[in-house]
């Protein structure tokens, strides 16, 4: 069907619901940034692939809601399917509601579905609509009504991901969980997050492509009688057989959780939910009034890397280099064939794969050649993407999921001739992240506080970027991890959250010329404690050279250029001893001094 006859039948669905106006997130029951195909309805309603947005259906008009990153690709995908785009967080943008509020009547009724909607989200909703003489309702699933071949809840193998990666067994973590909640006087608490059931249990799969996650729900019990809703599947012995003596783990169906809440409700127990994470409907299962609401403690813990996997980490980031440095000789060699964006993307996985703990990548590479590039989430298709040329720029933003850690990292390259106009922006935007990597900063500190430090290069020339400047980074987890990070909103969670030693986050910031070209510099980085105490700062784990070419050298301060020498110095001293040859060749000139 195309996206027309999909929103016809949409309509079709909402006069016999009797619903006036349908919302459809780009949310799962779990609240994943990425969900699996089961709940990818925004994506399959629209044709919009990017990972943000909200899709509103009327009776006669059709609204896609998505934020910077995805202008340009929303406007060339949604071309022709009747859905205009509406930018969101921007100082003018209308809200979803207040739109709604302009174009309905009074008293007319707003759905969603409550399955895959916050409860936290649902209530603000609620009052929202309410101000506007609008009627929300949760129970309707309209896209169970016309996806006909919609995919199932998924059911891949799983496995664990044992304490000699993680630095800690899941039973010690389970044990620290049910601590936290006996403070609190729960019996029970829903884990409805997949990757905190993931970092819990120290459970991995591949329900979600690029996450290694298994979609499922954890309710843990205070006194070790723990379950777990998850489709079924072999793998769940480890879980099963690995609790001592007067504790257990059952395994139930996937679809078995609300009928297993509404069994402790009945029994009056005490059950923790958090409004963050577990859906609207979820939640009435579980007594929705009765139960007792809690930031879930896991978030906070999992941001907080411990030393074994930290260094682990630090290998991984040394392997990792590798195989881009590998990837960038293959480019040299190759432009004059005339190779595409997505050749490029499928070459970088092949060349990490060849290191044993690699398992996926960490998300979709990014390509993007020339214009491209300044499409912030660009992802080349395998048919019809850009052909290299020898001038130029690309970038190329990419990482890899390893059992050893997760990765991610943004270089740009020259290909060939650049512009002066480039080289100037390249180099802003690499002197705003080595501002940010030497930041040392009072304990308590917050990501808004920091994240002018790599902008004020730009905005000194008034130049900008739409997106935050960094982003948690789990350990074999999502690539995309709270609760801290760094971005301009004070009003942002992450933003607000408080830095703490043992954090990975992105250090990311770039320049972006519609049609023209797109500049990201990103490395990871580990917060840690500095000499003073109660100081904390960087220390830089991502190890791959900085293109000097493009480099306008002028315009460093002399700490810039010490960063860049002593960044490249450790990058020669960590990847030196794994390549030789014309390798070894390679990265003693990528690595030379300024």
């Amino acid at each position: 069907m195309t996206t027309t006859e999909k929103l016809a039948q949409l309509r079709r669905a909402m006069l016999e619901a009797q619903i006036d106006a349908y919302i459809i997130p780009s949310t799962d029951p779990h609240q994943s940034e990425y969900p699996a195909p089961r709940w990818a309805a925004r994506q399959w309603a629209s044709g919009f692939t990017g990972s943000a947005g909200t899709l509103v259906v009327t009776l006669h008009e059709a609204k896609l809601w998505t934020d910077s990153r995805y202008f340009l690709q929303a406007n060339t995908q949604l071309e022709g399917t009747g859905i205009e785009m509406m930018k969101s967080r921007q100082p003018d943008s209308v809200s979803i509601e207040n739109w709604l509020g302009a174009t309905l009547m009074d008293g007319q009724t707003v759905g969603t579905d409550g399955r895959v909607t916050s409860l936290k989200a649902s209530r603000a909703m609620r009052r929202k609509l309410e101000k506007l003489d609008l009627k929300l309702v949760l129970d309707e699933d309209l896209i169970r009504r016309v996806w006909k071949d919609r995919p199932d809840v998924p059911s891949r193998p799983v496995f664990e991901h044992t304490p000699d990666y993680t630095g800690e067994s899941w039973q010690t973590r389970l044990q620290r969980f049910t601590k936290w909640m006996e403070e609190r006087n729960l019996d029970y608490f829903v884990v409805s997050a997949l990757d905190e059931v993931a970092w819990l249990l120290n459970i991995r799969g591949s329900d979600i492509d690029f996450n290694p996650l298994c979609v499922a729900y954890l309710i843990v019990g205070r006194k070790g009688d723990h379950a777990l809703f998850t489709a079924p599947r072999p793998g769940f012995s480890a879980w099963t057989d690995g609790l001592p003596d007067g504790q257990k783990m059952e395994v139930h169906n996937y679809d078995k959780v609300s009928s297993y809440l509404r069994r402790l409700n009945a029994l009056n127990a005490d059950i923790g939910i958090d409004p963050d994470t577990i859906s609207a409907r979820l939640s009435m299962h579980a007594g929705d009034d009765k139960t007792t609401e809690y930031a879930s403690p896991v978030p906070g813990w999992k941001a907080i890397k411990n030393d074994v996997s930290l260094e682990h980490l630090r290998t991984t980031m040394a392997h990792d280099a590798v195989a881009l440095l590998r990837l960038r000789r293959w480019l040299d060699g190759t432009i004059a064939e005339g190779i595409t964006e997505a050749e490029v993307a499928q070459k970088l996985t092949a060349l990490r794969a060849e290191y044993s703990p690699y398992v996926t990548d960490s998300f979709p590479a990014i390509v993007g050649y020339a214009g491209n590039g300044a499409i912030v989430h660009y992802r080349a298709p395998e048919e019809g993407s850009a052909r290299l040329q020898a001038e130029g720029l690309l970038l190329l933003d990419s990482g890899g999921q390893y059992q050893t850690g997760t990765t991610d990292i943004t270089r740009t390259f020259a290909l060939g001739d650049t512009t002066e106009e480039m080289r100037k922006a390249f180099t802003l935007v690499l002197m705003g992240h080595i501002d940010l990597a030497m930041a040392k900063f009072p304990a308590g500190t917050t990501g808004v506080q920091l994240d002018i430090l790599a902008r004020g290069p730009l905005w000194q020339n008034q130049m900008n970027y739409g997106h935050g400047t960094g982003h948690g980074v789990g350990f074999f987890l999502n690539v995309h991890e709270g609760p801290a990070g760094i971005l301009t909103n004070p009003k942002t969670p992450s933003g607000q959250r408080k830095l703490e030693a043992g954090m990975v986050l992105s250090n990311e910031p770039g320049f972006y010329k519609n049609g023209e070209f797109g500049i990201r510099t990103e490395n990871l980085v580990v917060v840690q404690n500095a000499s003073e105490e109660g100081w904390l700062e960087f220390e830089t784990v991502t190890l791959f050279p900085i293109d000097r070419s493009l480099i306008e050298q002028q315009l460093l301060m002399r700490h810039h250029v010490a960063w860049i020498n002593d960044y490249h110095k450790m990058v020669l001293e960590r990847v030196g001893p794994l390549v030789e040859g014309e390798e070894m060749d390679w990265l003693l000139e990528a690595c030379g001094g300024l």
